[in-house]
């Protein structure tokens, strides 16, 4: 039976700009559209198509060791929106407003400003890597690490919401982690920014659920 390693290792030939492409739609995910559920899928995009990469710089099992991870924080990152979800609609209908049913796919008012950092990410990330190269790192992962970051940094500047900040921040981390992979790409360094990656996803849980729960007690 195929094993989930022999697929990272068939489809190591995305590895490259393919992979860079996988990103930025995972990013489109992310930017735009507002439900848990489509984040919840963008970090699990990211996470495989940032694996793909990694097998540029370090063994295919390590690789393949923070898929799993990413994968474990995407997960938990959905438990979290469905907590959210539920902490919202517990209110007790008070009139026929309450019952109409909110759109499954929302746009938020800022969705153009939010297309227009979408499309000008790229362009930004492909300029610092050309302007600022990393060297000892090859050009399509130095790219994915400056999209990476780019787009962290504007997922975190964009909302207030700790459970959407906390989206940007593992995005940039993800970036942080293509960079020091290529740089060092040893177990141990790989086992610690998987726990990292991880004890942040946890700390964006516990904000968001308190952040959600205080507000309904403010309602």
């Amino acid at each position: 039976m195929t094993t989930l390693l022999e697929i990272i290792e068939r489809l190591s030939f995305l590895a490259a700009l393919p992979s860079v492409a996988g990103l930025f739609v995972a990013l489109a995910l992310l930017l735009v559209l507002q439900r848990w559920q489509v984040h919840a899928v963008g970090m699990a995009l990211l996470y495989f198509f940032s694996a793909l990469l990694h097998t540029r710089v370090i063994r295919p099992e390590v690789a393949l060791v923070k898929l799993l991870i990413g994968w474990m924080i995407a997960f938990t990152l959905y438990l979290t929106g469905r907590h959210l979800d539920g902490l919202r609609g517990a209110r007790p209908a008070a009139g026929e407003a309450d019952a109409v049913e909110r759109p499954r796919f929302q746009l938020a008012a800022d969705t153009p400003l939010r297309v227009l950092i979408l499309l000008v990410t790229p362009l930004i990330a492909q300029a610092g890597a050309l302007r600022f190269p990393l060297t000892p790192v090859p050009p399509d992962i130095g790219l994915a690490c400056y999209l990476l970051g780019m787009g962290g940094l504007f997922l975190m500047g964009l909302s207030e919401d700790p459970f959407r900040s906390g989206l940007g921040l593992l995005t940039f981390l993800a970036g942080f982690d293509l960079l020091f992979s290529a740089l060092e790409p040893s177990l141990v360094v790989a086992g610690l920014m998987g726990t990292a990656g991880f004890l942040i996803a946890l700390a964006v849980t516990f904000l968001a659920v308190t952040h959600a729960a205080q507000w309904e007690v403010r309602r």
